[in-house]
Parts: structure tokens; sequence; C-alpha cells
């Protein structure tokens, strides 16, 4: 499991601004802030992906990755619903056919 860093937002988007406009090498930057090469260059990747919003998640979204699971699993709630409403629907039609 990853070790939190303890980082704000505020202070990675500051270290990897640093970075982008090589201010300082990425070691002399990690070394400022406490944190591996590593990390500091997964942090820049999230940001340039996802902006101030991937710092605050871990990267990826995963707030709204979240919620896209949230939503779809109502979204199959919702058709189970409606496939046992179909089938009622059907077995009805067919008693009052009879």
């Amino acid at each position: 499991m990853p070790r939190k860093t303890g980082l704000t937002p505020a202070k990675k988007r500051e270290a990897i601004l640093r970075l982008l406009r090589r201010e300082e090498t990425g070691a002399k930057i990690a070394r400022r802030y406490g944190i591996s090469e590593q990390t500091l260059y997964r942090y820049r990747d999230a940001f340039l992906e996802h902006g101030l919003s991937g710092l605050r998640t871990g990267g990826a979204g995963n707030g709204e990755a979240a919620r896209i699971k949230e939503l779809e699993r109502a979204l199959a709630e919702r058709d189970q619903v409606i496939g046992e409403l179909t089938i009622a629907n059907r077995i009805l039609k067919k008693t009052a056919e009879s």
C-alpha cells in the first residue's frame, strides 16, 4: 500500500510547477518536499492529465470513477426491475387472453 506523503494539493502543485519550470532538478525538488522522485513524477502526470482535481483525488479521477461506478450500479438495478416488470406484463397478457 502506498505511503501517504502528507502534502497538501497546494504543496503538490507548487512542487510540480517548480519541476515544469525547470527551476531545479526533479531530485532536488523531491528532496525539498520529502517525497521520492518517482512520486514527484507521478504527481506531475496526474496533474497534467486531470489538473488540480487529480492531485486532490490521488490521480485518475477517483471521485469521478466512484460516481460512475455508483451510477452503473443504479442503472443495473433499474434494468433488472424493468426486466421483471416486462416478464410480469407478458404473463398477465397471456392469462388475460386465455
